[in-house]
Formats: structure tokens, sequence, C-alpha cells
């Protein structure tokens, strides 16, 4: 049900997009099931489940990051707002608060909207973010057009459970999104081409990455400003007891900065640089500009 993958390309090829290739950087992907066979597919599989209490949960750690894929081998369940796949997480146990990411790319014009439920430890809902509240994002040298949003929670009796699903009011939208062509004249500065931006067909099948990160001092990660973070890979470590207090902008913007380059060079050293290019576009779009091209020269340094 949970997938991962990891990156091998050459550093001139890396290179060549934190220069600004148009071209995304990703890993290859299964194919895209159409939006109306995933649909045929979701309308004729059976409930798995009686209540919510029954959902199949899986144990989320403090720090972790999680391919979600929703396809036809995905369990079912109607929801109330319309049956859908889905995927159950139950929160770590006294990890304090946590940032929960989500990003669902846009892929072959359509996209998984998904909504994020939260349950109490009675399986109660207590807190439904509909796709609605997720960002378009545009189209990067990194990644596709996608929807992501972050938000923050406290587990514990009245936050024990995410569910990741797709109502049936998402799946009858549609998302405008900035085309690659366009996103490449752009940064180029050249003549966007003509016409309205493609719209991706809501599906209900698709990709998600979830990504959950402690809040808690002691774990030598600042929180996560604002939305958009992009996947990483992260050991989990040692919950703290009680949350760091929080920071003035500005020094959580410096804080953050040093963290993330110290990380960097961590995963530089480990020879891990898919990480390392992960965290570059991480900083980047948490504004700390500067950061790809910081990557960009200890890559060139190590080119032989």
């Amino acid at each position: 049900m949970l997938s991962s993958y990891r990156l091998a390309v050459p550093l001139s090829t890396l290179l060549f997009a934190l220069a600004g290739c148009s071209t995304p950087l990703m890993a290859p992907q299964a194919p895209t099931i159409p939006a109306q066979q995933g649909q045929q597919a979701l309308s004729s599989a059976p409930d798995c489940c009686a209540s919510l209490a029954s959902l199949p949960y899986q144990p989320l750690t403090a720090r972790e990051t999680l391919t979600l894929d929703f396809t036809p081998q995905t369990p079912v369940h109607d929801f109330g707002d319309g049956k859908s796949f889905f995927q159950a997480f139950e929160l770590p146990r006294h990890a304090g608060p946590v940032a929960l990411s989500v990003t669902s790319p846009i892929r072959d014009g359509q996209v998984f909207a998904p909504t994020i439920m939260v349950l109490d430890a009675a399986f109660q809902p207590v807190r439904k973010l509909s796709s609605d509240s997720l960002e378009v994002r545009r189209p990067t040298g990194f990644s596709s057009a996608r929807l992501d949003g972050q938000f923050s929670l406290m587990p514990g009796p009245d936050a024990q459970y995410v569910v990741i699903y797709s109502s049936e009011q998402d799946r009858r939208g549609s998302t405008s999104y900035e085309s690659e062509a366009k996103a490449y004249a752009r940064v180029r500065g050249l003549a966007e081409p003509a016409g309205p931006d493609p719209r991706a067909e809501h599906a209900a099948t698709g990709q998600v990455i979830l990504e959950i990160a402690s809040l808690s001092g002691g774990t030598g990660m600042t929180p996560l400003p604002g939305t958009g973070a992009v996947p990483t890979r992260q050991a989990a470590a040692p919950p703290a007891q009680n949350a760091a207090p929080a920071p003035t902008p500005a020094a959580a913007n410096d804080t953050a900065d040093f963290d993330y380059r110290r990380m960097i060079d961590a995963a530089l050293k480990a020879g891990d640089v898919e990480l390392a290019l992960e965290l570059a576009e991480r900083a980047e779009r948490s504004g700390h500009p500067g950061t790809r091209a910081w990557l960009a020269e200890r890559l060139q340094a190590r080119m032989p």
C-alpha cells in the first residue's frame, strides 16, 4: 500500500536541474489510471469496513514521509460524503504537536483532490479539511504542478487518527494550473504561450505525499512555515515533553536556514544526493532563496 523510491542520476544532470532545467526532476512513475476508469473501479468496489473504528489504521512516527497510492487495490469506505479509496493512520502518541504536510501532484491532466479527516480516540470525526483548503503550486524544475497544504495538531485523545480520502464533492471539481510550457516561458523571460491554463480533472485515484514533522523542541528541526513542503526522508527523533517557545520570525528564518544547510551537508557526506536536492527545494519554498545555488556549488566541487 505504501511505496517509496530513490533517484540515481549523474551529478551533471543534477546541476543542470539546479540551474533551472525546464524538465521536472522526478523518479519514474506508475502509469496514471484514467479518471473514468478509476471512478468505475471505485463504484464497483465493496466497502471494506462497517465503521470508522474498523478501518485499517497504520501507525505514524513523529518524523516520516510516505508516498500514498490511491488505486483500485486500495481499501474503500463510504464516509457519508461519498465512497472513496482511502489511507488511514494512527498519530504518534506522546510526541507533542506535529505538522502534517499533504502534496498531491497533477499528472496527465488529473489529480487526486484529498479531504483530510481527523478522528478522536473514540473514532469520532473532530476536524475535516477539504481539498478547497489546499493551494495550487506552479511546476518547478523539481516538481510538477500540484495541490498542497499543511496543518498542525496535537496528537492525543482529541486527535488520534487521520484519514485521507476523496469526497464525492472533491471529485466533482477540477483545478486550473500552470502548464510546464508556460512555466518554462516565465522562468526564461519568454513570451508565454497563448490560451487559458489547463484544468486538472479531480480523479478517484492518484498519489499523495504525506509528511509528518514534530514541532516539539529538541528535534533539530524548526517548525515548518507556510505550505508547500517537498517530500523528504528523515530519521525519527526522540519526542520531547514540552513544545519549544515560538521564535520570532527573524530568528525562525535564521535557524531554519542553518538547519537546512547543515542537513544538506550531512546528506552529501552520506552520499544521499537525492535527499540533499529535496532539502534544498524545501528550503527555497520555506523562504530561503539561494539554497539551490549553494548546493550546486557543492555538487560542482564533487564532480571529478
